[in-house]
């Protein structure tokens, strides 16, 4: 479209010839839709390239917290992080005496009410309600992984592995009004001090270090068809 305004234009030059009102409108127009168009696109592109860096932050923060957890190094833990399956990828992994916990890291900027940054999330009724909207998409799909995570460890020991599922929220204060809530829901800062009193099941050391097998030569075998 830019090429034919120019093309208009310069017929016109070229001719000697005055440019009509209805041209220049058509031009005008035509220039006015462009503009719109590569201003929305920009708009896009900036929006989508903020939330893989927040999301990416959230992961980050998530990750520092997590590695303290398996010092010292006897301590019974073992932690993985962005561990690919098919369509999908885990962002961390957790392997303890309490079971397994596949972790999932939502990122969500804090909205301004009122002059006020708001950052405390309600959780009720198996929701997320979030100052200005409710979600409860994130539950659904840590629960479905979960359920992946589970299926696919249960096959590959020849065992049935507890499997539970945990929720990060970075920067955000969580309010549980709920007694239960599966998965469990936390802030990252909260993870390490929390995650002793979360239980799925029970498992002994030689247990823990065979899953810790079966999902390091997961990672190895990706690794390797990569």
């Amino acid at each position: 479209m830019v090429m034919i305004g120019f093309y208009i234009l310069l017929q016109h030059y070229t001719q000697n010839t005055a440019i009509t009102s209805p041209v220049l409108l058509f031009i005008g127009i035509m220039m006015l839709g462009i503009f719109t168009y590569g201003t929305a696109k920009t708009y896009k592109t900036a929006k989508r390239l903020q939330h893989l860096k927040l999301g990416y932050s959230c992961e980050l923060a998530v990750a520092q917290e997590l590695d303290h957890i398996v010092r010292p190094p006897q301590h019974p833990y073992r932690v993985y992080h962005d561990i690919p399956f098919d369509n999908f990828n885990i962002d961390h992994l957790i392997i303890c005496p309490n079971g397994v916990f596949v972790i999932e890291t939502k990122g969500r900027s804090k909205p301004i009410n009122d002059g006020a940054k708001q950052f405390k999330v309600r959780v009720e009724n198996d929701a997320l309600h979030f100052p200005n909207h409710t979600e409860t998409e994130p539950l659904e799909q840590v629960r479905r992984n979960v359920t992946s995570v589970r299926n696919w460890l249960n096959s590959a020991t020849g065992n049935d592995i507890p499997v539970g599922g945990i929720l990060v929220l970075p920067g955000w204060f969580v309010d549980l009004r709920q007694k239960a809530i599966s998965p469990y829901v936390v802030n990252p800062s909260a993870l390490p001090k929390l995650l002793h009193q979360f239980r799925v099941g029970t498992l002994e050391l030689s247990q823990i270090q065979a899953i810790a097998y079966q999902v390091e030569q997961k990672v190895r075998d990706v690794a390797k068809s990569g």
